[in-house]
């Protein structure tokens, strides 16, 4: 054969050959589009909106709100987590007063949001979502990993804002000096670039290829209530969430400069159960322990619990764990506000009173004065070791040290 037929039937072979792998690329690109397509289709039939969509200026977040009460309490969850993960928690929560969880934008039923998406653009949302909502304030925040950034962030764009803090083995900045504790850094691709490829790797169905089988449904979640989790995390926009989130060190240096935290209500929740799947190796949560300690005590009334039965999917594994934690919280936050409301009642009615303090876990207030003139408030209150409820007029003279016989007839 002349060399030049040789090198004419080389080009023939390697064209065709090129054909068949494009052909090919092309087939699976369309399986896969239909793979997702399918399942989207599939989940659509499932995941009915939970919540209701709030307009936050041309664009709308979802939001699910139960029961009643004051504080009401706000969850917010992890770097790419649904809002529907906080179902058990809130179960609980909202037994005791109002219980909301949203999705971030991109996340759950919230339409896409701007790039980057840091953690400070995420605490602008969550205060543009609280004013449309209507909720009052001040708030209880609760975050879980990086929705431990958003609150921490949210607190220190809006003072006064915020009354009590539970964390849930919160995101910290100073991770990254713990040996050996895993740190995923983004590669110097562009902003534009990872945000197009997540966009068609969502499209071709990557979060529900790579998603694992959910398995049972683990305590305090039921079998529909888990199937809806699963589904929501697999979602072809979950890519695109973690893409805007951008590299972790980016929300790590703007909650160096969030402060405040030194008068604030607060519990720390650690994971400290080794054989969870979620867990940190032994190494790595010894470190991680000490480093939540020591953010506990950025606050002269703060403290850590370690939740023995938790990795670091707390609200899945613990929310029994947040709930008490909550629950804490919200009773030091009632107990300050009663004792605040009953105070400027007194200082209204220029009353006389030495001293009032906060009692217990039943909402009562110690009263004790050197005299003064009957008063009003709203509330309820102790003097002389009994308790009292009172609406209008609610007490007769008292003075230091007089002694309660029994025979001082007082307003019911």
């Amino acid at each position: 054969m002349p060399e030049g037929g040789a090198w004419n039937a080389a080009y023939r072979l390697i064209r065709t050959a090129a054909r068949l792998v494009a052909l090919l690329v092309a087939v699976v690109l369309t399986g896969a589009a239909l793979y997702e397509h399918i399942g989207a289709w599939r989940d659509s039939r499932v995941l009915k909106q939970i919540g209701r969509s709030v307009d936050i200026g041309g664009r709308t977040l979802n939001i699910h709100c139960t029961g009643e009460g004051s504080p009401t309490v706000i969850l917010a969850s992890a770097r790419t987590a649904p809002g529907y993960v906080w179902t058990p928690t809130q179960h609980g929560v909202s037994a005791f007063t109002r219980a909301c969880w949203y999705d971030r934008a991109d996340l759950g039923w919230s339409h896409s949001g701007p790039d980057p998406a840091w953690g400070d653009a995420a605490a602008r949302d969550l205060h543009q979502l609280v004013e449309n909502a209507g909720l009052k304030r001040p708030l209880v925040l609760v975050g879980h990993s990086f929705g431990g950034y958003i609150i921490r962030l949210y607190h220190h764009a809006y003072p006064g804002e915020v009354s009590g803090m539970v964390f849930a083995d919160a995101a910290l900045e100073g991770a990254g000096t713990i040996d050996g504790m895993p740190h995923r850094e983004r590669p110097p691709i562009p902003r534009s670039v990872i945000r197009g490829l997540s966009i068609v790797l969502g499209r071709l169905g990557m979060m529900r290829f790579l998603a694992s089988d959910p398995g049972p449904p683990p305590k305090y979640w039921s079998a529909a209530e888990w199937d809806i989790l699963a589904r929501l995390r697999r979602q072809r926009n979950v890519l695109l969430a973690d893409a805007k989130v951008g590299p972790g060190h980016a929300t790590d240096d703007l909650v160096r400069s969030a402060g405040g935290l030194e008068n604030m209500p607060l519990i720390v929740l650690t994971q400290g159960n080794q054989s969870s799947p979620s867990s940190a190796s032994p190494g790595v949560l010894r470190g991680w322990m000490d480093l939540q300690r020591r953010f506990a005590e950025r606050s002269r009334r703060g403290r850590q619990v370690v939740v023995p039965d938790s990795g670091h999917g707390m609200p899945v594994e613990a929310p029994d764990a947040i709930i008490r934690a909550v629950r804490e919280i919200v009773a030091t936050v009632r107990h300050e506000q009663l004792l605040d409301q009953f105070k400027q009642a007194l200082s209204t009615a220029e009353t006389d009173i030495a001293s009032t303090t906060a009692l217990g876990t039943d909402g009562t207030v110690d009263l004790f004065g050197p005299g003064g003139s009957p008063t009003c408030g709203v509330g309820a209150f102790s003097a002389n070791g009994r308790f009292y409820d009172f609406g209008t007029v609610v007490f007769d003279r008292l003075r230091l040290g007089e002694e309660d016989d029994g025979s001082r007839e007082w307003p019911e």
